[in-house]
Formats: structure tokens, sequence, C-alpha cells
């Protein structure tokens, strides 16, 4: 069972395949199986889940935010959140202006904000695990 603002295995699934199994940021080719070795690879939340209101949902409510478990919020990178190009997108080493990371306060969600995907180039993710090409953002754009 997967916890509030976790993806969900057939998530991962997609969002490998989508990335075509290669580190988005810098597109080293990953061995999926070293998971369970040590963390070569990880996928990482576009819009942190940590803070703002990840909540199991409630008789009657939807979870808040709920759409940070869906595919657009999630991108493959090499390492964990402390090494590799992960530990570099958290530790905020890599430009915002690349869209691996969505503000949390902010009115666009992951699936609006492009993102410089090293195999596919600039995209626009979809929440079924997809991606649609789009001409490179003006930097305003991407903070917006």
């Amino acid at each position: 069972m997967t916890g509030p603002g976790e993806f969900k295995p057939a998530t991962v699934v997609a969002i490998v395949e989508r990335d075509g199994g290669r580190c988005a940021l810098c597109g080293r080719s990953l061995s999926l199986r070293a998971q369970t070795r040590g963390w070569e690879w990880s996928v990482h939340h576009r819009e942190d889940r940590g803070a703002g209101g990840v909540k199991r949902a409630r008789k009657g409510r939807e979870q808040p935010r709920a759409y940070l478990a869906l595919a657009a919020n999630g991108v493959l990178l090499c390492g964990s959140g402390t090494a590799g190009c992960h530990g570099e997108v958290t530790r905020n080493e890599v430009p915002a202006r690349l869209g691996f990371r969505v503000p949390r306060i902010g009115i666009r969600r992951p699936v609006d904000v492009p993102l410089k995907h090293y195999v596919h180039g600039w995209v626009l993710l979809d929440n079924n695990g997809g991606w649609t090409p789009v001409e490179e953002p003006d930097a305003e754009e991407i903070a917006a």
C-alpha cells in the first residue's frame, strides 16, 4: 500500500517506460534491478510532497493534493534524494527553469510546467505516463 503522495507501482512503471529507463536529467541508462541493491535510481516528485497538506482522504473528501502521485509529477533520476541527479535537484543545484521543481505555492500544477527532458527535449508530461513536445519556454514562463 502506498502512502499519501507516493507513486503507485503502476505509476512508477509508466514513468520508467516514458523516461526510457534513463535519467531524465543526465541521460544515464539505469539498471532498474539496482534499486534493491542501493539507490542507483529513484522517482523524483517535481512538486514536493513534504509540506503543504498531503493527507489521507477522509470520508466524503478527496485527498487535497492527490495529483502529487500522478505521472506528470514524477521523473526518473539517477541517485537518491541525496546523491546523483536526484540529489542535485533536491539541493537546488539544477536551475528551476528546467522544470524539475514545481513550486508548492503556485497556480500551476506539474502537468502545466514544461520540463527539459534528456530523452525527449522540452515536453509537458501527462498524468498517464505520456508526454507532448513543446517549444522551449521563456524563463518567466517556467517561474510563473
